[in-house]
């Protein structure tokens, strides 16, 4: 039992280091300088109404559906599983942005087993999982989507600028990781993928 966990852990550090050798440095600072854009944005009295909670919550699921309907195409029309992970990605965002009871709890557990799948089945994501441009947008995803969140948490409250409040950085860092997801799906469609690849499932 212990030999098969240390090897579980084992895999997975793997997995972990091999995405953070080909994520570039200047990832980790995305959020920043979306949240930074998104202050000055809002110094502006024509823009600043564009970057309310509401005007965000009625933008997020119109990128999250174009995102979704892309994907779930891909997903029917080529054989590479990488395909279908990126189409239940895309679900799991949209049903989140609908805000129904329990869909917040779910997405977190919906990612959790997608980002542990894709880590137990990563020979299968090739050559996705070893294409920069993929890692790399991914990487920033799930960075932004994290860095949000210590936003919703007012984490950062007592260091906002004077007038501002934590859903102003939370919704639109929300919308800033959405569109990247999109950027993902478009870009993924270009990654070729060898032909005895298509047929291999997990």
């Amino acid at each position: 039992m212990l030999d098969r966990l240390t090897t579980q852990i084992a895999w997975h550090w793997t997995t972990a280091t091999h995405v953070l050798r080909l994520t570039p440095v200047w990832v980790w600072i995305v959020p920043v300088v979306g949240a930074f854009v998104v202050n000055l944005l809002n110094t502006n009295a024509v823009i600043a109404p564009y970057l309310t909670k509401d005007v965000a919550e009625f933008i997020s699921p119109i990128i999250l559906a174009m995102a979704l309907a892309l994907a779930a195409c891909l997903a029917a029309m080529k054989s590479h599983v990488f395909y279908k992970w990126q189409a239940l990605f895309a679900l799991a965002l949209f049903l989140r942005e609908l805000h129904f009871a329990g869909t917040n709890t779910g997405f977190y557990i919906a990612m959790v087993l997608l980002i542990g799948w894709a880590s137990y089945a990563r020979d299968f994501l090739e050559p996705f999982f070893s294409d920069r441009k993929i890692v790399t947008l991914l990487t920033t995803i799930i960075w932004t989507y994290l860095v949000s969140k210590t936003f919703d948490r007012h984490m950062w409250d007592h260091v906002l600028p004077a007038g501002t409040t934590s859903n102003l950085f939370e919704e639109n860092l929300e919308i800033l990781g959405h569109t990247l997801f999109l950027a993902l799906v478009v870009v993924s469609i270009g990654t070729k993928a060898p032909a005895s690849a298509l047929s291999r499932n997990p």
